[in-house]
């Protein structure tokens, strides 16, 4: 468990180093990113999109307490705030991409990240691609780094162009999942951005429905139907996921957890947290302890 009362967050430029040259984009081969990252070895956060593509070498990762193998055509999404750490790399090759919002909607009538049916909560972290799909990655990704190495007045607009295309081929490779055109599925999406945005001080179907402009038991009926959920169980596992974050990645007490989650007291939430994980806050964080 890290010495600190809060998780690590790194913005584009921070992650590999400290200059202060705001980013909204970058691409690493993996190889170079993989050298000097014993920062990111300790679970950390990321204000920004992330495609991991691996293309020879092994290893493993954790995101928000699972642990994932790396190999050969494995294309990882990892979405802003999850909660990640690298393990073990192994002669690693492949492709990093950071990119944020505000480079998605670099023209104008362009589309935010939040209408591409990716990087959701119910989605899978990752896709084995096939040799032909890998080739078509690749292929995009070293014109990608044609544009940043010989730069010119066109090379932003031709990146934001290939970012596209990635996230249309993502799109496709994850439509069994998320369907692109279906309006429940969607209104799933949103009723998760306001769970992400209030699961702090709202806890109740009955509020988000409010927010939502629906009644309860329609919420209730989509998030059952698209996700298998209830309304109730998809906040909860909201609150119960950054409650463990913060048991295993800070030394805040089980007390002071309870407080930045606005629970009533730390009993409450000690019972809320073994009604929902069948262990107690303290034997939850010892069994993170390495």
């Amino acid at each position: 468990m890290q010495d600190k009362d809060q998780i690590t967050t790194y913005s584009i430029e921070s992650l590999k180093s400290t200059q202060t040259e705001i980013k909204d984009f970058d691409l690493f081969r993996f190889e170079y990113f993989a050298k000097d990252i014993d920062h990111l070895r300790a679970p950390h956060r990321h204000h920004f999109y992330t495609f991991i593509l691996v293309t020879d070498g092994s290893g493993s990762h954790e995101i928000d307490f699972h642990k994932y193998e790396l190999k050969p055509n494995r294309l990882f999404l990892i979405a802003p705030d999850q909660v990640h750490a690298w393990n073990d790399l192994n002669s690693i090759k492949g492709f990093v991409v950071l990119f944020n919002d505000s480079f998605v909607a670099l023209a104008k009538g362009r589309k935010l990240m939040s209408a591409w049916p990716l990087f959701r909560p119910h989605l899978p972290s990752y896709k084995d691609l096939t040799i032909d799909e890998r080739n078509l990655w690749v292929e995009e990704l070293k014109l990608m780094e044609q544009e940043i190495s010989s730069p010119d007045d066109f090379s932003r607009d031709s990146i934001f162009y290939s970012i596209g295309k990635l996230l249309v081929r993502s799109s496709r490779l994850y439509q069994n999942h998320a369907p692109l055109k279906n309006e429940s599925q969607d209104f799933l999406f949103t009723f998760q951005e306001q769970i992400e945005k209030h699961f702090i001080e709202l806890r109740a179907p009955k509020e988000y429905a409010a927010l939502l402009s629906i009644t309860p038991n329609h919420l209730n009926s989509i998030t059952k139907k698209k996700s298998g959920k209830t309304a109730g169980e998809l906040i909860r596992q909201r609150v119960i996921l950054e409650a463990k974050r913060l048991l295993a990645h800070t030394n805040l007490s089980v007390a002071e957890v309870a407080y930045k989650l606005n629970f009533e007291d730390n009993s409450y939430f000690g019972r809320y947290f073994k009604k929902y994980t069948r262990q107690t806050p303290e034997a939850f964080r010892s069994s993170q302890i390495n």
